[in-house]
């Protein structure tokens, strides 16, 4: 698992909510989508209290509320 990138929220089916750190040479300290596969769903509570719906991989679970495992087909 990658460390996520500040406190930035992606809600996006089928991709992970959080951004993560770049590890491309030249590149360090940019943002990119999190590229591990998709286990969870549930909700994310913002700073302002809007709760938005959002895709999680197994290691950037924490931060999700209610997380239900996704089903693949």
């Amino acid at each position: 698992m990658t460390d996520h990138y500040a406190d930035a929220v992606f809600s996006e089916p089928g991709r992970c909510w959080r951004f993560v750190y770049r590890s491309d040479p030249g590149t360090q300290g940019q943002p990119m989508h999190c590229p591990e596969s998709i286990r969870w769903v549930g909700n994310h509570y913002l700073a302002g209290g809007k709760r938005i719906r959002v895709w999680s991989c197994d290691g950037h679970l924490e931060g999700v509320e209610k997380p239900e495992r996704v089903r693949h087909r």
